[in-house]
This record gives C-alpha cells, sequence and structure tokens, in this order.
C-alpha cells in the first residue's frame, strides 16, 4: 500500500467525533456514507495498493486500552457532499 494523501484538514487542531449517518448505519456499516467532514473520514489517510490499485482510507481507533488500525475501502457511490 502506498500514501496517496491525507483528508484531515491541517487547519482543524483536533476534528470532530461526531458521525454522518442519516439512514441509521454505524461508521462500520458496509453502506455507511462518507462523508469527509465526520468521524472517521475527517481523521483518515488514503493509500492505494501498488498490485490492483484499490484505494482505501487508513485511520486509527483509540480504545481505553487499545490502538487499533483499521481501513475503508472507497466506493464511489457512497461518497456524500454534506456541504
Amino acid at each position: 500500500m502506498e500514501l496517496q494523501g491525507t483528508l484531515r484538514d491541517p487547519s482543524i487542531e483536533e476534528p470532530t467525533f461526531e458521525e454522518f449517518h442519516p439512514a441509521g448505519t454505524r461508521y462500520e456499516s458496509p453502506g455507511a456514507p462518507i462523508a469527509i467532514d465526520f468521524f472517521p473520514f475527517n481523521r483518515c489517510d488514503v493509500y492505494r495498493c501498488t498490485a490492483c490499485g484499490l484505494l482505501v482510507l487508513r485511520y486509527t481507533e483509540y480504545g481505553g486500552y487499545y490502538v487499533d488500525h483499521r481501513v475503508r475501502r472507497v466506493e464511489a457511490s457512497l461518497i456524500v457532499d454534506t456541504v
């Protein structure tokens, strides 16, 4: 996987943990919208597979006693404009 860029806004020191789910999904739901102004996408880096070209969004989930690196495949049909 090769880093392509970030979705983090450098002007925002601490991005929101607010989520965007108008259809009642959760951020780990396969059909959840990809809304870059909302968690977890506002904290993601974009990676591309060098073998097949697959794009994924990578972020780190911080729990009480763990750090979990997670990815989500980019599906263009799920990207939404929330502005």
